[in-house]
């Protein structure tokens, strides 16, 4: 298969967006990403993959902390400023103040449909990504949030549930 291929193929998968950010300011870091997932309850954890050729990566592994923050609908300026659509970059992406520091000193996202604060645990290199596990401490949610999904370029909400 070749590297066009599986990124077209990978961009009709369906992913809620997160931005995942660390530091305290004026040295706060962040981006946005779909590679997100659960680990396990036991101790609580999570798994990002995370591109080690990006600047917050280095911060991610300098901090050993970060915030996982599931977007809202209303967060889709946040998902284009993280993701380098707009000309801001460094410490001026949280000048926004829907961020707020965490119990743990992390950057949280008010209004996210979830924030988990994590403690880096360890990280495996695999290719041009670090898939980095973290070890959820603190956790906020948002009942009311409606979850921002990205599927082939576009923003996406969830529909109405379907019953089986």
């Amino acid at each position: 298969m070749t590297p066009q291929i599986f990124k077209q193929l990978m961009r009709l998968h369906p992913a809620a967006v997160n931005i995942i950010a660390t530091g305290l300011a004026p040295n706060r870091s962040g981006l946005t990403a779909t590679a997100f997932m659960s680990l396990g309850a036991e101790p609580p954890s999570i798994v990002c993959a995370v591109n080690r050729n990006s600047y917050s990566y280095q911060q991610f592994i300098a901090n050993q902390s970060f915030s996982v923050n599931t977007l809202s609908m209303d967060h889709i300026e946040q998902a284009q400023i993280f993701s380098g659509q707009k000309d801001i970059s460094g410490d001026d992406r949280f000048t926004n103040p829907v961020w707020s520091q965490g119990s743990t000193g992390v950057p949280v996202l008010q209004g996210a449909v979830i924030s988990l604060e994590c403690r880096l645990l360890r990280q495996f290199e695999e290719s041009t990504h670090c898939l980095m596990v973290g070890e959820v401490l603190d956790g906020h949610f948002e009942a009311n949030a409606s979850p921002l999904l990205y599927r082939d370029g576009k923003w996406l909400s969830l529909s109405e549930a379907v019953e089986a």
